[in-house]
């Protein structure tokens, strides 16, 4: 990599903007888009004398653009979890973090570290995803432990505990459905290791998590559980995809007293193949059918999913290894040897939903709708071979209008801000349906973010809308802004432009005024 491209920078501590700062505004804001787009991520790496190990580690900080009548605005703060305070006390982290182990936590006396060392606390750095549910905010990360924030001034609220529901780790990305229903995949590791579908069920309560529970429990397929990010959802159904990157349990439960982090508790096993579970929202039930690839892979974005001619379609990013894991440490991205060779692409997968007493022939296709995915029957088990969507490479952090999550869509966006490959430093489009790939690329310098889709009110199509882009620029002498681009044909319509630093975080919403 050149100087003039490093990714350095991107991975550097952030400091707070507790002030707002009112952002430059060049072009023309869309009069309806009025409201709050806030992201969160890991953005503190560096505590005096201590450097967390892996991207994933860094405590979270939250940012806010406050856009009114073409007035945009900015904030930005870390995250008081007890995770972040208990650091700052002992000068490094106290949990169990992804590729960092758990230091003595000084706030406690020696018996209580003693008890932590035999049944640890979880983190609650949430530092991974941000989500709204019955008008609140929430940020969550992969523990059990998620937080509560204020969205107007960024205060950390509430810390809400899903092991009572059954959770010790889980899918950060909580996905609700047109019920109003909210769902998220977790596993549980101090006595059963087991998974389960917690569902939160619609609620006008100031505390909608105390009704959380357990839709469905079940067993791993393998000796041990399946790291996972995300999970799908169509209006019906539920559909998980256990990957042979396999949870050590004897090296999880034995993490702290070891000195492990996360990390060093994964083993990859591509002797594995990876399964398919489809539990029944109304039922609760995990269907009887068998679904296994012919490959293994790893996931850890699903795009879309929804229900056509009595089959799921799932889409996804999908990776032969899980080798992005290793190239996001400290160590490797602070030095610009970020070299992934593996990058995500993008993969559908059909799964034919049977029937009781269905007549089946050995070696069918069972898939009917348009798309080169096969699903063929054999040994009473339905093996399933995925279609590669776009033959381009190297995009992540997928997103789509969210009008169509759960339905049939054809675009879906996402960011290639550090591909090894000629999409690096882009934002990209891609028709499913072609599978031809449109580019929005600014400079060398500039790497764009997720993006976010907000519709237009008054739209009338799946494109009609803008994508909200957030842009962190390496070199010092041009400021990082947040970009609004048309959905349709990527062009430049407004950017909010500030003179502090925009981190590179994960994940982000649009709360509307309208």
């Amino acid at each position: 990599m050149s100087s003039s491209s490093s990714i350095a920078p991107l991975f550097r501590s952030t400091e707070e903007q507790l002030t707002p700062l009112t952002a430059t505004v060049t072009g023309n804001i869309p009069e309806w888009l009025e409201g709050r787009y806030m992201r969160v991520g890991p953005g503190l790496f560096d505590l005096d004398d201590f450097t967390v190990n892996h991207w994933f580690d860094g405590f979270a900080v939250v940012y806010k653009f406050e856009i009114s009548k073409n007035k945009v605005t900015f904030i930005k703060k870390y995250l008081q979890s007890d995770a972040y305070k208990k650091a700052m006390a002992a000068k490094r982290p106290v949990y169990t973090e992804f590729g960092t182990k758990a230091h003595s936590d000084v706030t406690k006396s020696i018996f209580s570290r003693v008890i932590c060392s035999v049944i640890p606390e979880l983190t609650d750095n949430c530092a991974v995803n941000i989500f709204t549910f019955n008008g609140q905010v929430f940020v969550s990360s992969e523990s059990a432990n998620i937080r509560q924030i204020n969205p107007k001034t960024l205060e950390t609220m509430d810390k809400i505990d899903l092991s009572k529901a059954g959770a010790t780790l889980i899918s950060s990305h909580f996905l609700t459905d047109s019920r109003g229903d909210m769902y998220t995949f977790a596993t549980e590791i101090f006595t059963s290791a087991s998974y389960s579908v917690i569902k939160v069920p619609a609620s006008d309560s100031k505390n909608p998590f105390k009704k959380a529970k357990a839709l469905c429990t079940f067993s791993p397929n393998n000796k041990g559980p399946s790291v996972y990010h995300s999970f799908a959802a169509s209006d019906n159904y539920i559909v998980f995809i256990e990957q042979p990157l396999i949870l050590n349990m004897l090296k999880l439960i034995s993490a702290t007293v070891k000195g492990r982090c996360l990390y060093e508790c994964m083993e990859w096993q591509p002797h594995l193949l990876n399964t398919f579970y489809i539990i029944d929202k109304r039922t609760g039930k995990v269907l009887p059918t068998k679904y296994i690839s012919t490959k293994p892979f790893f996931v850890c974005h699903h795009i879309n999913c929804y229900e056509e001619d009595n089959q799921l379609v799932i889409d996804v990013i999908k990776y032969d290894t899980p080798d992005l894991f290793d190239k996001m440490f400290l160590n490797v991205v602070r030095q610009d040897k970020f070299d992934i060779t593996n990058g995500g692409c993008v993969q559908q997968f059909v799964l034919p939903l049977l029937q009781p007493n269905q007549e089946l022939t050995e070696g069918q296709n069972l898939v009917t709708v348009k798309s080169s995915a096969t699903a063929e029957w054999r040994e009473d088990t339905v093996h399933l071979t995925g279609h590669t969507l776009s033959e381009q490479r190297g995009y992540e952090q997928p997103c789509i209008n969210p009008c169509y999550r759960g339905r049939k869509y054809r675009y879906f966006y996402a960011s290639a801000m550090i591909d090894c490959g000629p999409l690096r430093n882009s934002l990209v489009k891609v028709d499913t349906a072609t599978g031809s790939v449109q580019v929005w690329k600014e400079s060398v310098t500039s790497y764009p973010g997720e993006p976010q889709f907000v519709p237009n009110p008054m739209g009338q199509s799946e494109e009609d809308g803008v994508l909200l882009v957030p842009v962190t620029n390496t070199d010092p002498a041009i400021d990082d802004s947040l970009v609004i681009l048309d959905a349709a044909t990527l062009k430049e319509i407004g950017r909010a432009s500030i003179t502090c630093h925009l981190p590179n975080l994960m994940h982000g919403l649009f709360i509307s005024d309208k």
